[in-house]
């Protein structure tokens, strides 16, 4: 968890960036203009961003049962 430095514009996008929340939004929102700007590349790096999200979750899954199994 970092703190944003300075003040005025350059805190407001310390702010943003540093917020989990708020940077999601802002990524997700990105990822909606390009793909009216650019569908297919856009669908490539969603398509790749599916893979690491379903990746992440199969690991947590798999830590789950290890931890069950162990005791």
């Amino acid at each position: 968890m970092d703190e944003p430095q300075g003040h005025g514009p350059r805190r407001a996008v310390g702010d943003l960036l540093a917020c989990p929340f708020c940077l999601s939004v802002w990524i997700s929102g990105a990822l909606v203009c390009s793909y009216a700007v650019a569908p297919r590349p856009t669908r490539l790096a969603a398509s790749g961003l599916t893979a690491v999200a379903v990746s992440d979750w199969l690991q947590y899954a798999w830590t789950f049962t290890q931890d069950r199994v162990e005791g």
